[in-house]
């Protein structure tokens, strides 16, 4: 095999392994056209989708509200102190307010302990603070009807029904107590036109709202974010169906924060307050016992002081006290925190605590122990806001809780030890001073335990004073400055959903909808439209002679219709290629044309008619021999009897005289096929044919073959390898791609350079297709200008008229 011919069979396989893969702006524009229906369906659909959807979505409105941390404490200015508590941090503030803790506080203080609702057809209206009527609720003695929609009724402005698990409540009257199994209520009528208007175009129900209930909704619908971390302002947006309950939750919310944080603080201030208070008095009872004692003993023994006592003795005495004062009073503080750590984990307040260690030398020990208990019964107290005390989440938190105190205890049981530790060696030294003093009288040292005692209890009562003092002031001192810079108010203009986006996205999803359409319709679109699709997918291997308009009335039997109208469009598309067919050669004597198609039905009888005809006009001899014997249409065109034919030839029955018939047109004679064979493949490859061939050879100009569809049987293979000019019939949406490969087969496998005609093309709507050029720089397309229009036989001027020209296959 030569290397032309091995590059030939390469480019063939490759095009039978990748078909197409080039995107045809001429198909794509023909399915858009035929598509524009769909795609303004498309869009109708979805304006009435969002029409539908802006209609009966129920609208979300959203209040918010603005909210600036700060905190003045004077305390620590006059005091020259630390602060027990940091400053306001924005993060922590942001977690309060988004806490289910402080959502339920104010959720309390709504008036939604019953929810009133007004249900139509498809959307459900709550009326908040704008009921006709009130529900008073007594006494709710089943909680499960607790979320549940109780259905009422009202037959007149002082009767009323209600309707609920089945149960029918009638003829219960306005104002009076209606006691069930499960509730006891009482109902009011505060608007009865607006309630009989109501009743006659809603269903009436109500609900007895669950506080944790609405709390957990509260909280998916609450936002709280920083706008400004440097200003410390907060915002706090809701969001809700109804905008009046949007802006009373902002309202209240905002405002319970700022009761919140004060009241903690004050009432750590209170905790403190009373704890001072309660030891003043103790230590206050002490040393007025002591200061009695000493003047006693004084006048008694007539003693008024100690000068004659060594004044060193005395100073080192006076500072071990000193010293044993001081642990005293830290074994009194780590008593106090052990004892309240050891309260019950419901009754610790941690904000006891906190401040009795500040200041101290174990806070930095304790205050993060202190610091760790407190969250975990915070987190202990919102999880019991929500869940039982037999919840796992509970249980935890507790569990948690007892390891913390256990752990803060352990460290109170260490520091007692050193305190201890640390008191008894000052004890020891104290007496070896003392021991000095043996022989002092004995009055004189009684006189300095006396006073000694006296000092004792008058520097602690001194020392619980300047505490007390110190938080007086810091309770006074401390003004929350947090304030809301922004009300919230009555939100007029819905966030959800936006008209101009839903439009924009529905409008959108239309259009796209449209176009997977369109994208389908082409991806699945198999069926060959143009002639240029015969060149793509053959990679120019097949000659294209030209096209055929589709005839728009009904093709009579005949089938030739050049002779009806010699000026048509149609007469003028066969003259097109009886011309092209002067280029696939041009060398002297008789030509044989052989006409086939991949299947039936694909036009090839009309065409080898009409072609033959139009020879014919030019003066040319020109036979039609029938040759698709299984499937026999001459004789039908021409209405004559099939009995004698190419079958009678074949078999030698008939000699050629007798079975040539005129036509109706000069110069045209035809052979019909002849009595249907059983065996019409042996008979074509039959020597007879050759022989037949030659005859007609000797008395026509053109031998025009109309043979079997190739891609059926096999029997025109061999007549189109005798035939000078093999054509091949493609018919406008109705062959299919695949059926270029059966075409180029002939034309690599079996070297038959087979030359395509499309037939039945509507020109009206392929005008975008055929205005383009087709065939490597030939160019194919019709206007109709200065013929007559196949329906009305009347000439009109549309312009010119392009002939088709092809170009032969350089291979």
């Amino acid at each position: 095999m030569e290397q032309g011919d091995i590059q030939n069979m390469q480019d063939y396989k490759s095009r039978l392994t990748n078909f197409s893969n080039e995107f045809d702006v001429g198909l794509f524009v023909h399915i858009l056209r035929k598509s524009l229906i769909w795609i303004a369906l498309c869009i109708i659909v979805a304006a009435f989708a969002s029409f539908l959807y802006l209609r009966y979505t129920p609208s979300k409105f959203e209040a918010r509200s603005v909210i600036q941390l700060a905190e003045n404490d004077n305390a620590t200015k006059i005091l020259n102190v630390e602060a027990v508590e940091e400053g306001s941090k924005p993060e922590a503030k942001v977690e309060l307010l988004r806490s289910k803790l402080l959502i339920g506080r104010t959720v309390k203080q709504m008036p939604l302990k019953v929810s009133y609702f007004a249900k139509g057809q498809i959307l459900t209206t709550e009326h908040y603070l704008s009921t006709p009527y009130q529900i008073n609720l007594i006494e709710l003695k089943n909680p499960l009807w607790q979320d549940k929609p109780i259905n009422i009724s009202f037959s007149g402005p002082g009767n009323y029904t209600i309707q609920y698990d089945g149960q029918l409540l009638t003829d219960l009257v306005v104002g009076q107590e209606v006691s069930t199994p499960d509730f006891t209520i009482s109902v009011a009528i505060s608007d009865w036109e607006q309630l009989k208007k109501n009743g006659d175009e809603y269903k009436l129900y109500f609900i007895i709202n669950n506080i944790s209930t609405l709390t957990n909704k509260f909280f998916d619908q609450l936002n709280v974010r920083i706008l400004n971390n440097t200003a410390k302002t907060l915002e706090v947006s809701f969001t809700d169906n109804n905008p009046y309950i949007a802006r009373d939750f902002v309202k209240l919310h905002s405002n319970e924060f700022l009761l919140f944080d004060l009241e903690k603080r004050r009432k750590s201030d209170d905790n403190v307050l009373n704890f001072l208070d309660e030891q003043i008095d103790t230590v206050y009872s002490s040393l007025k016992d002591s200061e009695i004692q000493l003047n006693r003993y004084k006048q008694d023994n007539k003693i008024n002081n100690l000068e004659s006592v060594s004044e060193v003795y005395l100073n080192r005495i006076s500072e071990f006290e000193h010293d044993i004062i001081q642990i005293e009073i830290e074994e009194r503080l780590i008593n106090e925190v052990e004892k309240l750590t050891r309260k019950s984990s419901n009754d610790v307040e941690i904000y006891n605590l906190i401040p009795l260690i500040a200041g101290s030398k174990y806070e930095a020990s304790l205050s993060k122990m202190l610091d760790k208990l407190h969250e975990l019964m915070v987190d202990r107290e919102e999880a019991l806001y929500m869940v039982t005390k037999d919840n796992d989440r509970v249980k935890a938190l507790e569990y948690q809780i007892d390891i913390q105190k256990n752990l803060i205890l352990q460290t109170i049981s260490a520091l007692r030890d050193q305190l201890n530790d640390r008191k008894e060696g000052l004890n020891e030294k104290m007496h070896d001073t003392e021991g000095i003093y043996y022989n002092i009288p004995q009055k004189e040292l009684e006189f300095a335990r006396l006073q000694r005692l006296f000092s004792i209890n008058e520097k602690y009562y001194t020392l619980l004073l300047e505490k007390s003092i110190e938080y007086k002031i810091s309770k006074e001192g401390f003004v929350s400055n947090n304030q809301i810079l922004e009300e919230a108010r009555t939100p007029t203009t819905p966030v959800a959903p936006k008209r101009n986006v839903v439009l924009f996205t529905f409008l959108l999803c239309g259009l796209l909808l449209s176009f997977l359409i369109i994208a389908m319709r082409y991806l699945l679109h198999n069926n060959i439209t143009s002639l240029n699709e015969i060149v793509k997918h053959s990679n120019a291997s097949i000659n294209t002679l030209g096209i055929v308009p589709r005839f728009k009335e009904n093709v009579p039997i005949s089938m030739l219709i050049v002779d009806k109208n010699p000026r048509s469009l149609i007469a003028e598309a066969f003259r097109s290629i009886r011309t092209n067919l002067q280029f696939l050669g041009s060398s002297p004597g008789p030509k044989v044309i052989a006409v086939t198609s991949t299947i039936s039905g694909e036009g090839k009888t009309f065409v080898a008619l009409n072609l033959a005809g139009i020879i014919a006009f030019s003066g040319k001899k020109v036979i039609v021999c029938d040759l698709d014997m299984r499937k026999p249409k001459i004789h039908k065109g021409f209405a004559v009897e099939n009995n004698i034919g190419m079958s009678t030839l074949l078999i030698g029955r008939n000699d050629l005289a007798s079975a040539i018939r005129k036509s109706p047109l000069d110069n045209l004679d035809f052979i019909t096929a002849g009595p249907i064979p059983p065996n019409p493949s042996e008979l074509i490859i039959n020597e007879r044919m050759d022989e037949i061939m030659k005859e007609l050879k000797s008395k026509y100009d053109y031998i025009l073959m109309d043979t079997p569809p190739v891609g059926l049987v096999t029997d025109a293979v061999a007549l189109l390898q005798k035939a000078d000019y093999p054509l091949y019939i493609f018919r406008s949406d109705y062959s299919k791609k695949q059926f270029v490969q059966v075409a180029d087969k002939l034309i690599n496998e079996n070297k038959i350079h087979v030359s395509a005609i499309l037939n039945g093309v509507d020109m009206d709507r392929n005008k975008y297709s055929y205005r383009q050029n087709y065939g490597y720089g030939y160019g194919y397309g019709y206007g109709s200008g200065g013929y007559y229009d196949e329906r009305s036989g009347s000439a009109r001027r549309k312009g010119f008229f392009k002939r088709l020209f092809s170009r032969k296959n350089e291979n």
